[in-house]
């Protein structure tokens, strides 16, 4: 086993193991659940696709209370495939009335009828809720931290000037090496492979294992054109209608809209998806705030490896470069703003004004974010549009903003004459 990198979420895990019975711990497939819940499990029941967890599946589901009797906490790992542990966790947990006694995982989430008959409770109250993400910048060691986003909402004017040495070029390598775990000691040769295999591998196995649930027909080839859809309209608010279009081939629809919600939600509660919801504020204005959702991926080397690009090629390619790095800059926050007990949103108006992150803390401060590769002018546009959407805002019921800040992939880190932020992602840290 390699050596264990700590992650951001393990010291929101032990916490919550402190505050509840049980921790679900959800994400991709192998983004590190496992890995981290281990540190904190006793023992462990594994309920894969293996002959013995094939066994203790079955046992699972035939006398969930009896596989229950371990020492605690007891990882359960893949719930999914033996639905009615869920209830059994919930009553267990309130038999023994003690905290931290189980960690449940799932890279899935349960469908079809029979499976959602087993899990008659929500687990509120007993079960708390964990989302796991591939590595951030600040993980991977990619980001150099210099920047922190709490001490900014400690302080939005704070002067700050700084620099990094990350080029584009290592910028557009490390978004197709991506944020896994395992391969984060490889080189870099066999690191740009490993997104490709792991796309194969959910498009081959694991999605058609849930299709076939679903009672769809088994198809890899629909698959992968849908996710490749996915991630040429990544960070866009593509509408469903769009998508369809684009699946559209000399005029024959690949899904009907049913079918494709379908494989939407599927796709969904594989934790392959993962978009951005819009952010409602108070306006001063009467301009209708947008709520449609901003399409990513939860890792943006899948949708590197979807479109069959490289390094080299996002290098001749900006505007794919741009959406992609959009979606590594939103993972990236994600993983902070929960480190920060936030929430991640986007902003977009009817009159075209848009953010493409905003963070709110639970205590209501709040910051906004642009994305832009490196462009100075495109940073400028940035800052200004983060501007007129903080003009806007209705202050009698809301908090000012904390800060505004560009993240780019730039070099310099400043706080520039008109009091916006601009970090290069490989500064900053939570």
């Amino acid at each position: 086993m390699g050596r264990y990198i700590e992650r951001i979420s393990d010291k929101q895990l032990e916490k919550l193991l402190r505050l509840s019975g049980a921790v679900l711990v959800t994400g991709v497939k192998w983004c590190g659940k496992t890995t981290s819940s281990r540190r904190y499990a006793e023992s462990e029941i594994i309920l894969d696709n293996s002959s013995e967890g094939k066994d203790l599946i079955l046992r699972a589901n035939a006398m969930p209370s009896d596989v229950l009797d371990q020492e605690p906490p007891l990882l359960i790992d893949e719930w999914q495939n033996a639905p009615r542990l869920w209830d059994a966790v919930r009553r267990e947990v309130d038999n023994r009335g003690k905290r931290g006694q189980f960690i449940l995982t799932g890279s899935s989430t349960p469908l079809g009828d029979e499976a959602k008959q087993e899990i008659f409770h929500s687990g509120f109250g007993r079960i708390a809720n964990l989302r796991m993400h591939t590595m951030s910048s600040a993980e991977t060691g990619f980001s150099y931290g210099k920047v922190s986003l709490s001490s900014l909402f400690e302080d939005g004017s704070m002067y700050i000037s700084d620099s990094s040495d990350r080029t584009l070029e290592d910028m557009a390598l490390a978004l197709c090496r991506g944020g896994w775990p395992n391969a984060l000691d490889d080189e870099d040769d066999d690191a740009l492979e490993i997104p490709y295999m792991l796309l194969d591998e959910l498009i081959n196995i694991d999605v058609q294992q849930r299709i076939e649930e679903l009672g769809l027909r088994k198809n890899p080839s629909d698959v992968r054109r849908l996710l490749r859809s996915y991630s040429r309209n990544t960070a866009t608010q593509a509408s469903k209608s769009l998508i369809r279009r684009d699946l559209s081939s000399n005029e024959d629809v690949l899904f009907n809209e049913d079918t494709l919600n379908k494989y939407l939600a599927l796709i969904e509660t594989m934790f392959i998806t993962e978009d951005l919801e819009a952010w409602a504020p108070s306006v001063r204005s009467k301009t209708r705030v947008q709520g449609s959702p901003t399409r990513h991926l939860s890792e943006p080397s899948l949708a590197v490896a979807s479109l069959g690009m490289s390094p080299q090629a996002l290098l001749k390619d900006f505007r794919t470069f741009g959406f992609l790095f959009e979606s590594y800059a939103i993972r990236d926050l994600r993983v902070y703003s929960a480190a920060l007990n936030g929430k991640l949103y986007h902003y977009r108006d009817s009159k075209g004004l848009e953010a493409d992150a905003v963070m709110e803390l639970r205590d209501q401060r709040w910051a906004m974010f642009e994305v832009k590769l490196f462009d100075p002018a495109r940073v400028d546009e940035g800052a200004a549009n983060l501007l007129k959407i903080k003009e806007k805002m209705d202050y009698t019921a809301m908090k000012q903003p904390s800060f505004l800040m560009v993240i780019t992939a730039g070099k310099y880190a400043r706080l520039r004459p008109d009091g916006v932020y601009e970090v290069p992602i490989s500064l900053l840290t939570p």
